[in-house]
């Protein structure tokens, strides 16, 4: 039967050839392309039915040779003015060699996702029902572009464009598009990236500490909310300003959150990061808070704004400040109309004492 020359192959090649086009791909990208950090995503909670995590945290940042292949500027490139704010739609498509990101990349990310499932047995098989893999880069993980000092999303990698040139792929074409902040946390190490955090205008929480307090909150660091007992025999406070903290340890009780409506979770601290500290106004602007809870009825006082965490103990993990909140509110945002919805919603609740809630908050 007729053939293809077995001395001049597109589609099986020779290892040698192989080798060439490979060496010679990877040396393309080192000329003609920049360095980017690539991030894998890690899911918190996640759901193996749906594949989706109520929330996501970028803790591994690995420097990496790519080409931008949309060298004319960003494909799609338009914002537009949406009720949640401006919306930059911009694309990018980045190639990188896939022999360089198996051998060189994929080891640690192998190790770092053993680290999460706690593997001790380096050879075990990643479990892709819950994404993790090393084979190559995955959608849902994220690159950090220098030129603009932005943040992109792979939406799609494309694995055979060039198709199998002498019967063989080298490189992952990813598909990007400009990330769009939902409260995941970032702690890569690398400022660039992880200040992130600060730029959004996305849920914070603002505490008033006029109630006093030790020290000063450092910038980023991760702080612990405790629900405590005001009912206490000695100061939270000694005469020169330290925290008593054999009392403010007597004095932790457990939070009592709605996790769903109608259902309390007994949580025993809250923890948030440290996105503002005001020393002279005494604010503090907190987020990525892991736990919240919906403004309620006190029904003693007929006060409708009430919210948990106005009186709490904030500790700083890092500094080792201590301070007592007395009011915690939303932080109004740009485009968020969540302040207008509360106070029309606030003129419409049933105040009467007498009326009961199955669901314990109105």
């Amino acid at each position: 039967m007729p053939h293809t020359s077995s001395f001049f192959s597109n589609t099986t090649g020779y290892s040698p050839e192989q080798e060439l086009v490979d060496d010679l791909t990877r040396e393309q990208i080192k000329i003609y392309g920049l360095d980017i950090f690539y991030m894998p995503r890690k899911h918190l909670n996640l759901d193996k039915l749906l594949h989706e995590g109520s929330k996501s945290t970028f803790e591994l940042a690995l420097p990496m040779p790519v080409y931008v292949k949309s060298f004319s500027g960003y494909q799609n490139g338009m914002e537009l003015l949406t009720k949640f704010g401006v919306r930059n739609s911009d694309e990018v498509n980045l190639v990188m060699s896939r022999s360089e990101f198996i051998t060189s990349y994929a080891p640690y990310i192998k190790s770092y996702y053993d680290a999460i499932e706690e593997t001790s047995d380096y050879t075990d098989e990643l479990d892709k029902n819950i994404g993790h893999t090393a084979a190559r880069p995955k959608e849902g993980d994220l690159v950090y572009f220098p030129f603009d000092d932005g943040i992109f999303e792979i939406k799609y990698v494309m694995f055979d464009q060039p198709f199998f040139q002498l019967g063989k792929g080298y490189v992952f074409e990813l598909q990007c598009e400009k990330f769009e902040y939902s409260g995941e946390s970032f702690s890569t190490g690398y400022s660039e990236v992880d200040d992130l955090q600060e730029k959004p205008d996305y849920y914070r929480l603002e505490m008033s500490m006029d109630r006093g307090g030790y020290l000063s909150f450092d910038k980023q660091e991760d702080v612990a909310i405790y629900q405590y007992n005001e009912v206490g025999e000695l100061p939270l406070f000694n005469e020169d300003g330290t925290p008593n903290m054999a009392e403010i340890n007597r004095l932790k009780i457990e939070h009592q959150l709605y996790k769903d409506p109608g259902f309390i979770e007994r949580i025993p601290f809250v923890t948030a990061t440290v996105m503002e500290w005001n020393v002279r106004n005494q604010k503090l602007i907190l987020g990525d808070v892991s736990d919240v809870d919906p403004d309620r009825l006190n029904r003693e006082t007929g006060n409708i704004e009430d919210n948990k965490f106005d009186n709490v103990i904030i500790i700083g993990q890092t500094s080792g400040a201590v301070y007592i909140s007395n009011e915690a509110k939303t932080r109004d945002t740009a485009f968020n109309d969540d302040i207008t919805i509360q106070e029309e919603f606030n003129e419409i609740k049933i105040l009467d004492i007498g009326d009961e809630n199955p669901f314990g908050f109105i």
